[in-house]
């Protein structure tokens, strides 16, 4: 009896939440639905101590024991953030020393500090078994100057260069490979198919993609199952729009977008900083690349110096800066890459100091507030494939809009230090209409032809295009009837009581 009166009794608050805000047609999953969490192997989580040969944790240059067993054992932390594909760190055989896997001297084995390919089979099967895509960071362009390649005198031709310090000077001397030598180009797609066939992966993240030539994708690509995901990476922090979006032509789906980061790490490391270059990008995007929201959007990188390097220099609380910027990243056009560590606002400066290890053992708040985004972004089409319109720009101070089929969704984000208040004409969204907030259920009303925004300093809103809730005559009956169903249950309980007496 008890559970019927439960029952009776929730009814009415089930019927409250039963008028969703928006019910967007679920649609097949694409990539550009994706976020995505790149994973540097070493450094993420020791699962097995028997591949610890060569650590040594007093030496930050050196192996520090995490693997694939590490990986896949906190795959529910990277599920629980929101995010839907995992990136790791390259996975092949390395010359000595190699925790950052960029010295390859086997493509066709893997690292055996970070495990055996049974136990990178598993860690593949364990993230599809929790609907997470896998990407492999494959570097085509360089290899270990130990390499047996650089050995064979009949591969002569497959180096421009076999002894040559590359962009990223932690690394040191690399071999540097001939890409527009057809052996080199059949070699590494034969690399490519393997690990797809053998590991079952859905992709490939590629380093240094912009220094390879894009005759090489093109062929490249043509040679791979088209359902494999290619993501490239962009060399050069200030490439520029236009260049990256030939890359994109000769095959490669995603591009990480170089010429954004620098402008958006500006934009959010401190308060009240210009925010007029990274909506200029945006369009630039959209009306130069074939498929605008594949362009990955990213703070930092393993190659980089971290985000929170930046905040701290500014004397700032990382975990505030982080929570304005991973908005502006999960809410404009592209899909978000998010690097290890930020989730933990992990500071870093280049190389081995941008490599620190994951502590798991630190306060939620942050991650909490990226799994709310992260949600947000999964139930919102408009946030992944909608139309970008900017409404309002002005010294940190950001509002635009997106927009998918009936689904329209504002983001407003201040990053001031101060109170900020933005109106916004009816025309630009709907009359009669309210703005309900998704993350701090802020609302506005059309009142006399606009819709007027009030957000706190450096808060953030996303809101949903809705009708005005008002009474609904609908609920009220139904709310009545199940009062008066209940009361007549009551009644019937009280007189069969009496009647037992």
């Amino acid at each position: 009896m008890k559970r019927r009166l439960c029952s009776l009794i929730l009814l009415p608050f089930l019927l409250l939440y039963a008028f969703p805000v928006s019910a967007a047609e679920k649609e097949e999953r694409k990539w550009q639905d994706e976020t995505m969490y790149y994973l540097m192997i070493d450094r993420f989580n020791n699962g097995d101590n028997q591949n610890n040969q060569e650590v040594n944790n007093n030496d930050p240059s050196a192996y520090q024991g995490g693997d694939f067993t590490g990986a896949t054992g906190r795959l529910d932390h990277i599920k629980d953030m929101g995010f839907t594909t995992l990136i790791l760190s390259p996975v092949f055989q390395n010359e000595k020393g190699g925790y950052h896997g960029y010295w390859t001297t086997d493509f066709y084995k893997t690292n055996k500090q970070f495990g055996t390919m049974k136990e990178l089979k598993k860690l593949v099967d364990e993230a599809h078994e929790r609907d997470l895509k896998v990407l492999i960071d494959l570097p085509v362009t360089r290899v270990s100057t130990t390499h047996p390649w650089t050995k064979d005198a009949e591969k002569a031709d497959w180096f421009t260069n076999k002894s040559e310090v590359g962009p990223e000077k932690w690394l040191g001397e690399m071999a540097t490979l001939n890409l527009e030598n057809e052996e080199v180009t059949k070699e590494l797609i034969k690399v490519a198919n393997y690990w797809i066939e053998q590991a079952k992966i859905d992709g490939y993240y590629l380093s240094d993609a912009t220094s390879a030539p894009v005759s090489f994708w093109e062929k490249f690509s043509k040679e791979l199952d088209k359902d494999v995901y290619l993501l490239g990476e962009s060399s050069e922090e200030d490439v520029n729009v236009s260049k990256l979006a030939e890359y994109q032509k000769a095959g490669l789906d995603g591009m990480m977008n170089g010429a954004m980061m620098s402008p958006a790490r500006e934009q959010f490391k401190t308060v009240n900083q210009s925010s007029s270059e990274t909506p200029n990008l945006l369009k630039e995007v959209e009306t130069t690349w074939e498929d605008p929201q594949l362009s990955a959007n990213y703070l930092d990188t393993n190659k980089t110096t971290r985000f929170t390097r930046d905040t701290v220099q500014e004397n700032n609380f990382p975990g505030t800066r982080w929570m304005l910027a991973l908005t502006y990243l999960y809410t404009i056009p592209g899909t978000p890459v998010v690097y290890y560590g930020s989730e933990i606002a992990l500071d870093g400066g280049e190389g081995t100091e941008n490599h620190g290890l994951m502590n798991f053992r630190i306060d939620k708040e942050l991650i909490d507030y990226m799994k709310k985004i992260g949600d947000l972004r999964q139930q919102l089409p408009a946030l992944t494939r909608g139309s970008y319109e900017p409404l309002y720009e002005k010294d940190g101070m950001v509002v635009f809009k997106r927009k998918y089929q009936d689904e329209t969704i504002i983001v407003a984000i201040n990053n001031t230090d101060k109170t900020q208040k933005v109106t916004i004409p009816a025309k630009e969204l709907a009359n009669d209409k309210e703005l309900r907030g998704l993350l701090n259920d802020n609302l506005s009303r059309e009142e006399n032809g606009e819709y007027t925004i009030i957000l706190d300093r450096e808060q953030s809103e996303i809101f949903a295009l809705a009708d005005k809730s008002g009474i609904n005559i609908s609920f009220i009956v139904a709310l009545a009837a199940v009062y008066i169903i209940f009361m007549v249950f009551i009644y019937l309980v009280w007189k069969r009581g009496r009647a037992a007496r």
